[in-house]
């Protein structure tokens, strides 16, 4: 349901261009707005799931996205509506790190790179919902009752969290409670944690283009080379399909082989850097087909980014999971920011007032390679010497 919620801007654009009559720079800025709640957030809201335990946080999370949702389905101008993305990217922040910090909890250290790749894969379904339910009932009911059934899914979703949701596996009798931590001290276990960082940078690696696509600038992309509304989510559930099927093989790898962690998000990275360029490159319009090998890609690259959740849960104790966690996500959703605004920009750079091209996306998608370098940079000063500070999980 937060995923559904967090997607459903970027294959609305360009309606909300008409709503809300903006170009491309003032359309990047609510990505730019959601994106970069989400990544403020995520640290604080790390240190409040250490604190409170994620069942309390994911059900502020679904209310606070819900309340984002209704305020977006009535607005009818920009401030208004740069409020409700702004409730969406602080309720999502508390989600995905109060799951990851769940299955922590209660699986085994070895299997939770499987459990954690599950988790993901059931939340991608709601770019599904997105880009095919929610897209037909925009189109066809209208921008009111579209983002109205967003908040649905939330609301039934604090249901299901309040009747099922447990922080943890029954504790023994006379257990002594866990003593709580000091926000300093789990603040220097995460910063200081060479293995967190490497999972900060393979997240902003494996996920800055795909979130700028899927969010912001797929959908007109796609418009622009000729694909129909059809298509759009068609290859939008394909993407999903493809991610769910790599999903638990990359957590199965994972927790086999986790002195590869680090590998794995080169293999994405590099296979997402070669795919973009290829397609970048290649003249004149093209067909759905022909888009199969990028969105196959940015696949790889989701279902990959949550091999950093690995990274930085074996590098801090377990009392900093939650803000690990938090930190690896920052990684991906702080460059998703800066690509989803620096496309926007390059677009009016090189449009003016008249409306953007062929061309000129593929000029502003480009500009993504400057931060896939960065990261990978990133990556490789963290983990080139020092291999083996980023331990193997360990039994707990």
């Amino acid at each position: 349901c937060a995923v559904s919620g967090r997607a459903s801007f970027g294959v609305a654009s360009v309606e909300a261009s008409a709503r809300f009559g903006v170009d491309g720079a003032m359309l990047s800025l609510f990505g730019v707005v959601q994106l970069g709640t989400y990544a403020a957030a995520q640290i604080p809201a790390g240190l409040l799931l250490d604190r409170l335990g994620p069942r309390r946080m994911m059900v502020l999370g679904a209310v606070t996205m819900a309340v984002g949702q209704v305020l977006l389905a009535f607005a009818t101008d920009v401030p208004t509506a740069l409020v409700a993305r702004l409730l969406t990217g602080v309720g999502d922040a508390a989600t995905l790190i109060s799951v990851v910090r769940l299955i922590a909890t209660w699986f085994p250290t070895t299997q939770v790179p499987v459990f954690t790749q599950l988790a993901t894969m059931i939340g991608q379904f709601g770019q599904a919902v997105a880009a095919v339910p929610f897209l037909a009932l925009l189109i066809n009911a209208g921008w009111t009752a579209a983002w109205g059934s967003l908040a649905f899914l939330l609301v039934f979703s604090v249901l299901l969290v309040i009747a099922i949701v447990q922080d943890e596996p029954p504790g023994e009798p006379g257990a002594a409670p866990t003593p709580v931590t000091r926000p300093g001290q789990v603040l220097k276990d995460v910063f200081t944690s060479r293995a967190a960082w490497s999972g900060f940078f393979l997240h902003w690696m494996c996920l800055v283009s795909v979130n700028a696509f899927l969010f912001m600038w797929g959908v007109p992309y796609m418009t622009s080379l000729g694909i129909g509304p059809a298509e759009v989510g068609t290859l939008l559930t394909v993407n999903v399909v493809i991610m769910v099927g790599l999903g638990p093989l990359i957590g199965v790898v994972t927790g086999r082989f986790p002195d590869r962690r680090p590998l794995l998000g080169w293999i994405a990275g590099s296979v997402l850097t070669v795919t973009w360029a290829a397609t970048l490159l290649v003249p004149g319009q093209m067909t759905a087909w022909q888009l199969m090998p990028l969105i196959t890609a940015m696949a790889i690259g989701s279902a990959t980014c949550s091999v950093g959740f690995d990274l930085a849960r074996t590098g801090v104790p377990r009392r900093a999971i939650g803000t690990a966690t938090g930190m690896v996500n920052i990684g991906g959703y702080s460059a998703s920011l800066v690509a989803v605004l620096l496309i926007g920009v390059v677009l009016d750079l090189r449009t003016g007032d008249g409306a953007a091209e062929l061309a000129d996306y593929r000029v502003a998608l480009a500009f993504q390679g400057l931060l896939m370098v960065c990261a990978g940079i990133g990556l490789w000063v963290t983990t080139r010497r020092r291999r083996q500070d980023i331990p193997a999980p360990q039994h707990t």
